[in-house]
């Protein structure tokens, strides 16, 4: 890889340098130059996380040995791709086949102490500004410096009370210069055989560096990975660097808040987050077991399609929701996978961009898997996809989960269906065996993976299953067939009656063939229902199902007496509005039979009777203004309260 000095050169010049080289030891191919000032860079990375901690160590609290290590480990991941960002026009001009000069040399030396003094400087900042934000800086934080028009006295306050931080700054900055003279590359010709260096640096930097990973399975490294290398969500800042955070958050749109209501009063009789379940009695320790069936659509299913060539590929999804609470028009919050477990587990709906992949998944959320854990449950995760996987395991361990379960964990390859997964009825078996062990009262969520594009099922399998009008109804069959295997296999557990199960799924397959499911409504039509074989919860509703209601639904069935913070509303009590929300280029607002469909700036564009105009083709906007004004203060009052708390962390009752 180009480490080793070229020897194409005439033998004074080969005499010359062997005898510079001999008197200064520091003196390396530029390659090697290049990776020992990145190490080095990395350690002092690694002292501002350690003087970080300490800065806010009240607010951390103590760390035991094992806990630092991960965090420093997983740092270390996250300070590779910062440190190479910084350093990218640094290491490509260093490395380029081309002769180099005192000069140009000493240009390359000041460029590097310049770039990486300006992102230590943002570690040492943030380490006196993190206790007033409680998160790092973001690239959205530095344009609200803006907002201030006395900025300049606020950094020269800043200057004098926080004097150490600068102090440790130059220090930093003395260990920089020491880095530029004592580790220095030999100022030889290259030969042409170090452009192939250079693609290849080119591809390890894009591949590995700036996406953290070299997995096809997974997504670039994100704020939320930050989650599985500490055991408190609190502390996922202490993993990621200032730099980090910026660059993760730079093509960001900017929120802003909405002030559609000036009274607090007002706002709240229109829709108040802060839900309390209607509780009589005392907490019922039931098991939970959710769920998440990948892509499957209402298109599939007998109780809302009547149409025989596309209704029939889950009958036993279907015979277990005539059994449980459920209804005909429930839906999903958004479009992706990683926008569904927001949704489900924290009640957070979809907004500009998947939570998970935003600046504010650092956000403090008390979500089900975490209420639930702190009443002294066990609580899991399984997902048959390589781990790691759609950031599902980070973000899981955020949200509450103590043990996840992947492909890592299933251990059997030959059961890997080559692109997403294990498929799903070896791993439904494996989830059946694993429930088994687990203590009482447990927390568990199941995501199947198999009815994805491009939608295979094993080999054994093809003639096994009818074929419908796409492939996907094939996959439905099979993961459906799966699933009463699973029912099959715990029913007569000792735990079963004690259990409720949520079934839904995380999106619709974009996959149909059917036009009402191919409306704005009903691309988001998915089953959610909830099935107590111990308790007497079986009926239908009238109402509209979400996935955001599925949090606040499972309080109120366990009798939880307890604030929280909820986007979505308890189905079993009268007193909530029958609403969803999700989004469809632009926010829909789901009122009883009613769509609002809003634009870019949350205006009304139109108004439709969904139920019965299912093609959605008559806008009643200008005939039913009565109708309308009312769903736009009911939605504008739930987006201000959702994206303002976003932008200011409140999903927590304090």
């Amino acid at each position: 890889m180009g480490f080793l000095v070229s020897t194409e050169l005439n033998k004074p010049s080969r005499y010359s340098d062997m005898a510079s080289l001999r008197n200064n030891p520091y003196r390396y191919s530029p390659w090697m130059t290049v990776i020992l000032r990145i190490a080095l860079v990395l350690l002092l990375f690694t002292v501002s996380r350690v003087l970080f901690y300490f800065q806010n160590s009240e607010i951390f609290g103590p760390l035991e040995p094992g806990e630092w290590f991960w965090v420093l480990a997983g740092g270390l991941r996250f300070d590779v791709v910062a440190v190479l960002y910084i350093n990218l026009l640094y290491i490509l001009f260093t490395v380029l086949p081309t002769s180099r000069n005192a000069t140009a040399t000493r240009i390359f030396d000041i460029l590097f102490i310049i770039t990486n003094a300006a992102g230590l400087l943002l570690n040492c900042i943030d380490a006196a500004y993190y206790a007033f934000n409680l998160k790092r800086i973001t690239w959205t934080s530095l344009g609200e410096l803006k907002g201030f028009n006395n900025a300049t006295e606020l950094l020269s306050s800043f200057l004098v009370r926080y004097w150490y931080v600068w102090a440790i700054w130059l220090a930093f900055i003395i260990a920089l210069v020491w880095i530029v003279r004592n580790v220095r590359s030999s100022a030889r010709k290259y030969g042409t055989h170090t452009y192939v260096d250079v693609v290849l640096l080119t591809f390890v930097l894009c591949m590995f560096g700036f996406r953290g990973n070299l997995r096809y399975s997974t997504r670039p490294l994100g704020l939320n990975d930050a989650g599985k290398y500490v055991r408190s969500p609190q502390n996922v800042a202490l993993v990621f660097s200032t730099p980090f955070s910026i660059f993760r958050t730079i093509a960001e749109t900017r929120l802003e808040k909405y002030s559609y209501f000036s009274d607090e009063k007002e706002l709240e009789e229109y829709f108040n987050p802060v839900q309390q379940a209607e509780t009589r009695g005392d907490f019922r320790k039931m098991n939970v077991v959710v769920l998440v069936l990948e892509s499957f659509s209402e298109v599939a299913s007998s109780v809302s399609n009547t149409d025989p060539s596309t209704n029939r590929f889950m009958p036993f999804v279907d015979s277990l929701r005539r059994k449980s609470f459920y209804t005909e028009y429930s839906f999903a919050n958004g479009k992706k996978s990683i926008e569904a477990l927001p949704a489900i587990w924290g009640s957070i709906p979809s907004y500009t961009q998947p939570y998970v992949l935003s600046k504010y998944s650092s956000n403090k959320i008390y979500s089900l898997p975490q209420i639930l854990r702190d009443k002294g449950y066990y609580t899991a995760f399984f997902h048959g996809a390589p781990n790691g996987s759609m950031g599902f395991q980070s973000f899981a361990h955020l949200m509450g989960i103590d043990h996840y379960y992947g492909k890592d964990e299933f251990g059997d390859n030959s059961q890997f269906d080559g692109i997403w997964g294990i498929w799903d009825q070896p791993f439904l078996a494996y989830f059946s065996k694993t429930l088994k062990t687990f203590p009482q009262p447990f927390f568990t969520t199941l995501f199947t993976v198999s009815s994805h594009d491009p939608f295979k099922v094993p080999k054994e399998a093809e003639n096994k299953y009818p074929a419908g009008p796409h492939p996907i109804f094939k996959a439905f069959a099979y993961t459906d067939d799966g699933l009463r295997k699973l029912f099959e296999s715990i029913r007569h557990e000792p735990w079963f009656n004690n259990t409720l199960f949520v079934i839904t799924a995380d999106h619709t397959s974009p996959k149909c063939e059917l036009p009402e499911f191919r409306t704005s409504v009903g691309v988001f039509r998915i089953p959610v229902f909830f099935y107590a074989p111990g308790l007497d919860l079986s009926r239908k509703s009238d109402r509209v199902f979400q996935q955001a209601d599925i949090m606040p639904t499972v309080l109120q069935i366990l009798q939880y007496d307890q604030p929280f913070i909820s986007f979505g509303k308890n189905l079993l009590s009268d007193k909530t509005k029958d609403f969803a929300v999700n989004k469809y280029e632009n926010y829909q607002y789901i009122y009883g039979d009613y769509l609002l469909k809003m634009d870019a700036g949350n205006k009304p564009v139109g108004l439709y009777r969904y139920k019965t105009d299912k093609l959605l083709k008559e806008n009643l906007l200008d005939s039913d203004k009565a109708a309308a004004e009312m769903l736009e203060k009911n939605f504008k009052a739930y987006i201000q309260q959702f994206q303002n708390r976003m932008i200011d962390d409140r999903f927590t009752v304090k």
